[in-house]
Protein backbone atom coordinates (compact mmCIF):
# COMPACT_ATOMS: atom_id res chain seq x y z
CA UNK A 1 0.00 0.00 0.00
CA UNK A 2 1.03 3.38 -0.68
CA UNK A 3 0.20 6.74 1.25
CA UNK A 4 -1.72 9.74 0.00
CA UNK A 5 1.05 12.36 -0.77
CA UNK A 6 2.57 8.91 -2.78
CA UNK A 7 -0.67 8.25 -4.80
CA UNK A 8 -0.18 12.32 -5.79
CA UNK A 9 3.13 12.12 -6.96
CA UNK A 10 2.39 9.25 -8.83
CA UNK A 11 -0.14 11.64 -10.80
CA UNK A 12 1.93 14.44 -11.04
CA UNK A 13 4.81 12.52 -11.98
CA UNK A 14 2.82 11.53 -14.57
CA UNK A 15 1.76 14.58 -16.32
CA UNK A 16 2.88 16.52 -19.59
CA UNK A 17 5.83 18.83 -19.00
CA UNK A 18 4.02 21.44 -21.14
CA UNK A 19 -0.01 20.41 -20.27
CA UNK A 20 -3.24 22.21 -21.83
CA UNK A 21 -4.91 23.82 -19.12
CA UNK A 22 -8.01 26.20 -18.20
CA UNK A 23 -10.22 27.72 -15.77
CA UNK A 24 -12.99 27.10 -17.87
CA UNK A 25 -12.51 25.38 -21.01
CA UNK A 26 -15.88 26.20 -23.20
CA UNK A 27 -15.59 29.87 -22.18
CA UNK A 28 -11.92 30.49 -22.33
CA UNK A 29 -10.55 27.69 -24.38
CA UNK A 30 -7.40 25.81 -23.16
CA UNK A 31 -3.65 27.10 -23.16
CA UNK A 32 -0.10 25.21 -22.89
CA UNK A 33 1.92 26.20 -19.73
CA UNK A 34 4.97 24.72 -17.99
CA UNK A 35 3.62 22.20 -15.79
CA UNK A 36 4.24 23.97 -12.12
CA UNK A 37 2.29 26.94 -13.99
CA UNK A 38 -0.42 24.65 -15.32
CA UNK A 39 -1.02 23.17 -11.89
CA UNK A 40 -2.52 26.52 -10.77
CA UNK A 41 -5.22 25.97 -12.85
CA UNK A 42 -8.54 24.20 -12.64
CA UNK A 43 -8.11 21.78 -15.44
CA UNK A 44 -5.24 20.25 -17.00
CA UNK A 45 -3.86 17.55 -19.36
CA UNK A 46 -3.51 14.00 -17.37
CA UNK A 47 -1.96 12.68 -20.00
CA UNK A 48 1.21 12.78 -22.70
CA UNK A 49 0.21 12.74 -26.06
CA UNK A 50 2.38 9.44 -26.31
CA UNK A 51 1.50 7.30 -23.80
CA UNK A 52 -1.81 6.72 -21.10
CA UNK A 53 -0.76 7.24 -17.82
CA UNK A 54 -4.24 7.37 -16.28
CA UNK A 55 -8.36 6.64 -17.32
CA UNK A 56 -10.05 9.15 -16.25
CA UNK A 57 -14.24 9.41 -16.42
CA UNK A 58 -16.51 12.13 -16.88
CA UNK A 59 -19.37 11.42 -14.35
CA UNK A 60 -21.90 13.94 -15.73
CA UNK A 61 -24.29 13.39 -13.01
CA UNK A 62 -24.31 13.65 -8.54
CA UNK A 63 -21.57 10.84 -7.70
CA UNK A 64 -22.44 9.56 -4.78
CA UNK A 65 -18.74 8.39 -2.37
CA UNK A 66 -18.22 4.71 -2.85
CA UNK A 67 -20.66 4.66 -5.52
CA UNK A 68 -18.05 2.59 -7.79
CA UNK A 69 -18.12 -0.14 -4.69
CA UNK A 70 -21.91 -0.63 -5.44
CA UNK A 71 -20.96 -0.57 -9.37
CA UNK A 72 -18.44 -3.57 -8.77
CA UNK A 73 -15.91 -1.50 -9.64
CA UNK A 74 -11.94 -1.13 -8.90
CA UNK A 75 -11.26 1.78 -6.17
CA UNK A 76 -10.31 4.71 -7.67
CA UNK A 77 -7.07 6.59 -7.35
CA UNK A 78 -8.99 9.65 -6.65
CA UNK A 79 -12.40 11.18 -6.99
CA UNK A 80 -12.71 15.01 -8.05
CA UNK A 81 -16.17 16.58 -7.13
CA UNK A 82 -17.63 19.69 -7.95
CA UNK A 83 -19.08 21.02 -4.85
CA UNK A 84 -22.43 22.03 -6.20
CA UNK A 85 -23.20 19.74 -8.73
CA UNK A 86 -21.19 16.83 -7.41
CA UNK A 87 -20.14 16.01 -10.85
CA UNK A 88 -16.76 14.55 -11.25
CA UNK A 89 -13.93 12.93 -12.74
CA UNK A 90 -12.80 9.56 -11.40
CA UNK A 91 -9.49 8.28 -12.31
CA UNK A 92 -7.29 5.29 -12.04
CA UNK A 93 -3.17 5.04 -12.65
CA UNK A 94 -1.76 2.89 -14.70
CA UNK A 95 1.59 0.76 -13.43
CA UNK A 96 2.77 0.99 -16.43
CA UNK A 97 1.40 4.03 -19.10
CA UNK A 98 0.64 1.88 -22.46
CA UNK A 99 2.06 3.89 -25.59
CA UNK A 100 -0.54 4.88 -28.00
CA UNK A 101 1.60 5.85 -30.79
CA UNK A 102 4.29 2.46 -31.30
CA UNK A 103 3.35 0.63 -34.58
CA UNK A 104 4.81 -2.17 -32.65
CA UNK A 105 2.92 -2.11 -29.77
CA UNK A 106 -0.80 -2.13 -30.47
CA UNK A 107 -2.18 -4.44 -29.05
CA UNK A 108 -1.78 -3.25 -25.46
CA UNK A 109 -3.58 0.09 -26.75
CA UNK A 110 -6.37 -2.27 -27.98
CA UNK A 111 -6.62 -4.20 -24.72
CA UNK A 112 -6.67 -0.86 -22.50
CA UNK A 113 -8.89 0.97 -25.46
CA UNK A 114 -11.44 -2.21 -24.39
CA UNK A 115 -11.20 -2.04 -21.01
CA UNK A 116 -11.76 1.70 -20.57
CA UNK A 117 -14.97 1.19 -23.05
CA UNK A 118 -16.61 -1.31 -20.86
CA UNK A 119 -15.64 0.48 -17.23
CA UNK A 120 -17.19 3.17 -18.61
CA UNK A 121 -20.39 1.65 -19.71
CA UNK A 122 -20.46 -0.11 -15.95
CA UNK A 123 -19.68 3.19 -14.33
CA UNK A 124 -22.38 5.18 -16.54
CA UNK A 125 -19.95 7.76 -17.72
CA UNK A 126 -20.09 10.00 -20.50
CA UNK A 127 -18.83 8.08 -23.44
CA UNK A 128 -18.56 11.45 -25.64
CA UNK A 129 -15.99 12.37 -23.22
CA UNK A 130 -12.40 13.67 -25.09
CA UNK A 131 -9.76 13.12 -22.13
CA UNK A 132 -8.20 15.86 -23.06
CA UNK A 133 -8.36 17.52 -19.43
CA UNK A 134 -9.55 16.55 -16.25
CA UNK A 135 -10.38 18.09 -13.41
CA UNK A 136 -7.41 19.35 -11.70
CA UNK A 137 -7.14 17.13 -8.52
CA UNK A 138 -5.06 19.52 -6.78
CA UNK A 139 -7.10 22.41 -7.07
CA UNK A 140 -8.58 23.82 -4.30
CA UNK A 141 -11.87 24.09 -5.78
CA UNK A 142 -12.76 20.53 -6.25
CA UNK A 143 -13.49 18.41 -3.56
CA UNK A 144 -10.89 15.60 -4.16
CA UNK A 145 -10.24 12.15 -2.30
CA UNK A 146 -7.25 10.05 -2.79
CA UNK A 147 -7.23 6.53 -2.19
CA UNK A 148 -4.09 4.79 -0.79
CA UNK A 149 -3.30 1.78 -3.38
CA UNK A 150 -0.86 1.06 -5.90
CA UNK A 151 -1.13 1.45 -9.52
CA UNK A 152 -3.25 -0.98 -11.37
CA UNK A 153 -2.16 -3.66 -14.14
CA UNK A 154 -4.39 -3.60 -17.27
CA UNK A 155 -5.07 -7.48 -16.13
CA UNK A 156 -6.09 -6.42 -12.64
CA UNK A 157 -8.84 -3.66 -14.43
CA UNK A 158 -9.71 -6.44 -16.73
CA UNK A 159 -10.70 -8.37 -13.60
CA UNK A 160 -14.22 -6.03 -13.51
CA UNK A 161 -14.81 -6.18 -17.09
CA UNK A 162 -17.04 -9.16 -18.16
CA UNK A 163 -15.23 -11.90 -20.89
CA UNK A 164 -18.26 -11.23 -22.84
CA UNK A 165 -18.40 -7.30 -22.89
CA UNK A 166 -14.67 -7.34 -23.59
CA UNK A 167 -15.75 -9.93 -26.71
CA UNK A 168 -18.37 -7.72 -27.89
CA UNK A 169 -16.25 -4.52 -27.83
CA UNK A 170 -13.83 -6.39 -30.32
CA UNK A 171 -16.26 -7.08 -32.91
CA UNK A 172 -17.54 -3.55 -33.03
CA UNK A 173 -17.13 -1.12 -36.11
CA UNK A 174 -14.60 1.02 -36.78
CA UNK A 175 -16.81 3.85 -37.05
CA UNK A 176 -18.43 3.81 -33.35
CA UNK A 177 -14.91 4.31 -31.78
CA UNK A 178 -14.59 6.31 -29.22
CA UNK A 179 -12.16 7.13 -26.02
CA UNK A 180 -9.04 5.60 -26.56
CA UNK A 181 -10.70 3.57 -28.97
CA UNK A 182 -10.43 6.47 -31.72
CA UNK A 183 -6.94 6.00 -31.31
CA UNK A 184 -6.61 2.40 -32.34
CA UNK A 185 -8.82 3.21 -35.09
CA UNK A 186 -6.89 5.82 -36.52
CA UNK A 187 -3.90 4.05 -36.50
CA UNK A 188 -5.21 0.85 -38.32
CA UNK A 189 -6.69 3.06 -40.81
CA UNK A 190 -3.89 5.22 -41.59
CA UNK A 191 -1.43 2.53 -41.72
CA UNK A 192 -3.69 -0.15 -44.09
CA UNK A 193 -2.88 2.97 -46.32
CA UNK A 194 0.59 3.23 -45.56
CA UNK A 195 1.58 -0.17 -46.60
CA UNK A 196 1.08 0.35 -49.71
CA UNK A 197 1.70 4.06 -50.63
CA UNK A 198 5.17 3.86 -49.22
CA UNK A 199 6.17 2.52 -52.80
CA UNK A 200 5.71 5.62 -53.98
CA UNK A 201 8.47 7.84 -52.06
CA UNK A 202 10.77 5.45 -52.56
CA UNK A 203 13.26 7.73 -53.71
CA UNK A 204 16.74 9.49 -52.24
CA UNK A 205 15.76 11.86 -49.77
CA UNK A 206 11.91 10.72 -49.94
CA UNK A 207 11.37 10.12 -46.16
CA UNK A 208 10.32 14.16 -45.82
CA UNK A 209 7.78 14.18 -48.55
CA UNK A 210 6.40 10.47 -46.85
CA UNK A 211 6.39 11.62 -43.59
CA UNK A 212 4.08 14.76 -44.44
CA UNK A 213 1.95 11.94 -46.72
CA UNK A 214 1.05 10.41 -43.62
CA UNK A 215 0.35 13.36 -41.84
CA UNK A 216 -2.20 14.42 -44.39
CA UNK A 217 -3.73 10.81 -44.24
CA UNK A 218 -4.29 10.80 -40.29
CA UNK A 219 -5.77 14.18 -40.89
CA UNK A 220 -8.06 12.81 -42.97
CA UNK A 221 -8.60 9.67 -40.83
CA UNK A 222 -9.72 12.14 -37.44
CA UNK A 223 -13.06 12.10 -38.60
CA UNK A 224 -14.98 11.20 -35.19
CA UNK A 225 -18.07 12.26 -34.76
CA UNK A 226 -19.24 13.90 -31.26
CA UNK A 227 -20.76 10.95 -30.38
CA UNK A 228 -17.47 9.65 -30.15
CA UNK A 229 -15.83 12.16 -28.71
CA UNK A 230 -14.79 14.37 -31.77
CA UNK A 231 -11.85 14.40 -33.54
CA UNK A 232 -8.65 13.60 -31.57
CA UNK A 233 -6.24 16.68 -30.76
CA UNK A 234 -3.74 17.49 -33.18
CA UNK A 235 -1.09 16.52 -31.26
CA UNK A 236 -2.25 13.04 -30.52
CA UNK A 237 -2.86 13.03 -34.57
CA UNK A 238 0.79 14.27 -34.55
CA UNK A 239 2.32 11.82 -32.64
CA UNK A 240 0.34 8.75 -34.29
CA UNK A 241 1.51 10.34 -38.04
CA UNK A 242 5.23 10.08 -36.96
CA UNK A 243 5.05 6.85 -35.56
CA UNK A 244 3.32 5.27 -38.77
CA UNK A 245 5.62 7.13 -41.24
CA UNK A 246 8.84 5.82 -39.01
CA UNK A 247 7.68 2.18 -39.11
CA UNK A 248 6.84 1.60 -42.20
CA UNK A 249 9.94 3.41 -43.51
CA UNK A 250 12.00 1.47 -41.54
CA UNK A 251 10.26 -1.73 -42.12
CA UNK A 252 8.96 -1.29 -45.74
CA UNK A 253 11.78 -1.02 -47.64
CA UNK A 254 11.93 -2.20 -51.30
CA UNK A 255 14.56 -4.93 -50.29
CA UNK A 256 12.24 -6.68 -47.89
CA UNK A 257 9.04 -6.43 -50.56
CA UNK A 258 11.90 -8.24 -52.54
CA UNK A 259 12.26 -11.03 -50.25
CA UNK A 260 8.63 -11.11 -49.02
CA UNK A 261 8.16 -11.42 -52.93
CA UNK A 262 10.70 -13.91 -53.30
CA UNK A 263 8.96 -16.36 -50.24
CA UNK A 264 5.85 -16.03 -51.79
CA UNK A 265 6.74 -17.31 -54.76
CA UNK A 266 8.47 -20.20 -53.88
CA UNK A 267 5.07 -21.06 -52.23
CA UNK A 268 2.98 -20.62 -55.13
CA UNK A 269 4.17 -19.55 -58.55
CA UNK A 270 4.70 -15.53 -59.08
CA UNK A 271 2.45 -13.10 -60.91
CA UNK A 272 3.92 -10.42 -63.31
CA UNK A 273 2.18 -7.19 -64.37
CA UNK A 274 1.71 -6.21 -68.25
CA UNK A 275 0.94 -10.15 -68.85
CA UNK A 276 3.43 -11.58 -69.02
CA UNK A 277 7.35 -11.80 -67.84
CA UNK A 278 10.40 -10.46 -70.20
CA UNK A 279 12.79 -13.42 -70.83
CA UNK A 280 15.18 -14.46 -67.94
CA UNK A 281 13.21 -12.25 -65.20
CA UNK A 282 10.71 -14.51 -63.62
CA UNK A 283 12.26 -13.54 -60.20
CA UNK A 284 11.62 -10.29 -61.10
CA UNK A 285 10.42 -8.17 -58.15
CA UNK A 286 8.49 -5.70 -59.99
CA UNK A 287 7.81 -3.14 -57.01
CA UNK A 288 11.51 -2.73 -57.11
CA UNK A 289 12.13 -2.92 -60.87
CA UNK A 290 9.06 0.28 -60.17
CA UNK A 291 10.80 2.08 -57.67
CA UNK A 292 14.92 1.92 -59.83
CA UNK A 293 12.54 3.05 -63.01
CA UNK A 294 11.34 6.01 -61.39
CA UNK A 295 14.31 6.95 -59.66
CA UNK A 296 16.37 6.91 -62.82
CA UNK A 297 13.70 8.69 -64.71
CA UNK A 298 14.48 11.52 -61.97
CA UNK A 299 17.84 11.72 -62.81
CA UNK A 300 19.25 9.55 -59.60
CA UNK A 301 22.89 7.83 -60.28
CA UNK A 302 23.35 4.23 -59.62
CA UNK A 303 25.19 4.77 -56.82
CA UNK A 304 22.28 6.85 -54.91
CA UNK A 305 19.60 4.48 -56.08
CA UNK A 306 21.79 1.65 -54.06
CA UNK A 307 22.18 3.64 -51.04
CA UNK A 308 18.46 5.13 -50.60
CA UNK A 309 17.07 1.42 -51.32
CA UNK A 310 19.59 -0.26 -49.42
CA UNK A 311 20.34 -2.83 -52.24
CA UNK A 312 23.73 -3.54 -53.86
CA UNK A 313 24.84 -1.34 -56.75
CA UNK A 314 24.61 -4.88 -58.99
CA UNK A 315 21.11 -5.24 -57.98
CA UNK A 316 20.01 -1.57 -59.24
CA UNK A 317 22.16 -2.37 -62.51
CA UNK A 318 20.43 -5.98 -63.24
CA UNK A 319 16.97 -4.04 -62.84
CA UNK A 320 18.14 -0.88 -64.86
CA UNK A 321 18.64 -3.25 -67.94
CA UNK A 322 15.27 -4.97 -67.74
CA UNK A 323 12.28 -3.47 -69.61
CA UNK A 324 8.64 -4.59 -69.74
Amino acid sequence: MTNTATVTTDFLANLPRRPYCSDNPPELGMIIRPLHTALAYRYIQPNPPPYVSSLVFDIDRAFEYEEWRDLGLPVPHWVSWNRQSLRCHVGYILATPVARTSAAKQKPLRYLAAIEYVLSRRIRADMGYVGLLTKNPTHSDWLTVWHQIEPYTLDYLAEFCPDADLAAYSRRSRREASGLGRNVTLFDDAREWAYSAVREYWRPNGYEAWAEAVREACDGANVFGLECGGPLPSAEVKATAKSIARWVWRHFTPAKFSAIQAARGAKGGKVSKGGGRPTGTSRTNWELWEAIQRMKAAGSPHSAISTALNISASTVSKYAKISK
